[in-house]
């Protein structure tokens, strides 16, 4: 019974408060308590105090820890160095690793005396990114400058085209395995040594440290070099294995790996594995058999081959394998799809939130099913990715293309030509009654409205409830699509109260 009173004071309004039969400390005063009633068991009521009196006696010090925290974690950073200098109470609760979230080297630290100078103080300890790239540093690195930064707790490194040629191997991959997410992306050597910026024995001992000791669990490999695929055949499979499967989401960027290291990477994943996410972009599909997936695929909950063109027979398997086993929230698939069974292809990507089928050849009925199970509501995808599938799009019924669209959270397509005149139309339209959309998307971007080939023709008191019902929206002025009655209405219902926030 106390409790649900105290559920009912909490959701009283500050009008019905004032109602509120609280305690009063002069008639208690005047109140005469039997004497034989000692005074420390007399009524008493948190609510003694008048409101104002209570914001009086408010001091940041005797604010809960995780109060203080929420503040404090709010401020910028230049607002954050202050704080922790304030006390030492506020030095603990302003040093927590939450709060320096995205925190990086000062931009003076490109400099080799104030680089040294950065990791002489205690602020040092907080950076959580960390970007080591061409013009990150006027200076080159040695052991006795690179070994300040082995201390660091890191959330994010990112390790590019930087000439680490006196940096001892042991050092780059003791930095690399001390961080939680990391993204390696591999140059052409300018010294002539090395195939690589980093070279083969400093690679090396990095996948030797990931597959024992690492705080890894994101890990991409990008090749920025010259040629098509980065050759990782001189690691030995065993070590790769190791490797890979000691994180949870790796991803592999145009990379060349022989037969037997793809096997031993699959046979390891099949019976210990970490991996959840495994993304395998612009990769030689001939490398792979696609039959080592079989026995993976139900661990993982995201998988992607973006850039990478499947033949019809992997699609295929890929597909009758996922319609057994399926616990993916995430996929990407790139080829033709016109092939594959319409109901194997829908029943599948159904199972999926999140599903991209950017560049892929796919028909108008298939694409129709996929539609017309989301307007049923017997579909998982929330959010779909159809760039560069104009072709497809473009020939579905609007009526159903636009109900579709708008039970999704996202949708993401190339933006000025892929939705014909009807179909922009009819999306908005339904947009203007009420969607699940938060934005519309471009190449995982926002989308500017107004660069749509046939916005024009939308009305405009109908785009304005349309764009005021998503969360965030992009406007531009230039190379404009929009007209100017759909402009003004659009900023005029900015006095109505909707559910933009970003614009």
């Amino acid at each position: 019974d106390a409790l649900n009173q105290i559920e009912k004071i909490l959701k009283t309004t500050f009008e019905e408060g004032k109602k509120l039969i609280l305690y009063d400390q002069k008639l208690e005063a005047e109140r005469s308590w039997p004497k034989l009633l000692h005074s420390c068991l007399a009524p008493t009521h948190e609510f003694e105090k008048d409101p104002q009196d209570w914001l009086k006696d408010v001091h940041p010090n005797t604010l809960p820890t995780e109060i203080l925290q929420r503040i404090v974690g709010r401020l910028e950073i230049r607002d954050l160095k202050n704080v922790i200098l304030v006390s030492k109470h506020w030095n603990a609760v302003g040093n927590k690793p939450a709060i320096w979230k995205g925190f990086d080297l000062p931009a003076k630290c490109r400099e080799k005396d104030n680089f040294v100078k950065f990791f002489q103080t205690s602020l040092s300890s907080n950076t959580q990114n960390l970007f080591l790239g061409f013009g990150n540093f006027v200076f080159q690195f040695d052991d006795l400058l690179f070994e300040s930064l082995l201390h660091l707790e890191l959330s994010y490194l990112d390790l590019g085209n930087i000439d680490l040629s006196k940096v001892s191997d042991e050092y780059v991959a003791k930095l690399v395995n001390n961080c939680k997410e990391c993204v390696m992306e591999e140059y052409d050597s300018d010294n002539g040594n090395n195939f690589s910026s980093l070279g083969q024995n400093k690679l090396k001992s990095i996948f030797i440290g990931m597959g024992s000791k690492t705080r890894l669990k994101s890990f991409t490999f990008s090749n920025r070099t010259g040629v098509e695929k980065f050759d990782l055949s001189f690691v030995p499979f065993s070590i790769l294995a190791r490797a890979f499967n000691n994180l949870e989401s790796l991803t592999l960027e145009a990379v060349n790996l022989e037969t037997s290291q793809w096997k031993a990477i699959f046979d390891t994943m099949s019976v210990h594995s970490k991996v959840k996410h495994l993304c395998l972009e612009f990769f030689d599909p001939e490398t792979v058999d696609v039959n080592m997936f079989d026995s993976v695929l139900s661990n993982l909950i995201g998988l992607s081959f973006c850039g990478t063109i499947l033949k019809y027979e992997q699609l295929r398997h890929l597909l009758e394998s996922l319609d057994k086993s399926c616990n993916l929230k995430t996929i990407c698939l790139e080829g033709d799809l016109t092939k594959i069974s319409t109901k194997l292809l829908t029943r599948v990507l159904s199972k999926i939130e999140d599903v991209n089928l950017s560049y892929s050849e796919i028909g108008a009925d298939q694409l129709t099913e996929i539609f017309q199970l989301i307007i049923k509501g017997a579909s998982n995808i929330k959010c779909l990715t159809l760039i560069e599938v104009e072709e497809g799009v473009k020939d579905v019924d609007p009526t159903v293309l636009a109900t579709a669209v708008n039970k999704l959270e996202s949708f993401s397509f190339s933006g000025a030509s892929d939705l014909s005149e009807d179909q922009t139309v009819e999306m908005f339209k339904e947009m203007s009654k009420g969607t699940n959309l938060k934005y519309l998307a471009e190449h995982g971007e926002g989308l500017a409205v107004n660069r749509m080939e046939h916005i024009g023709a939308v009305d405009p008191e109908t785009l304005a409830r349309a764009v005021h019902n998503l969360e965030a929206v992009w406007l531009d002025f230039e190379d404009s699509n929009l007209t100017s009655p759909q402009y003004s209405a659009i900023l005029k219902r900015f006095c109505v109260l909707g559910k933009l926030q970003i614009i």
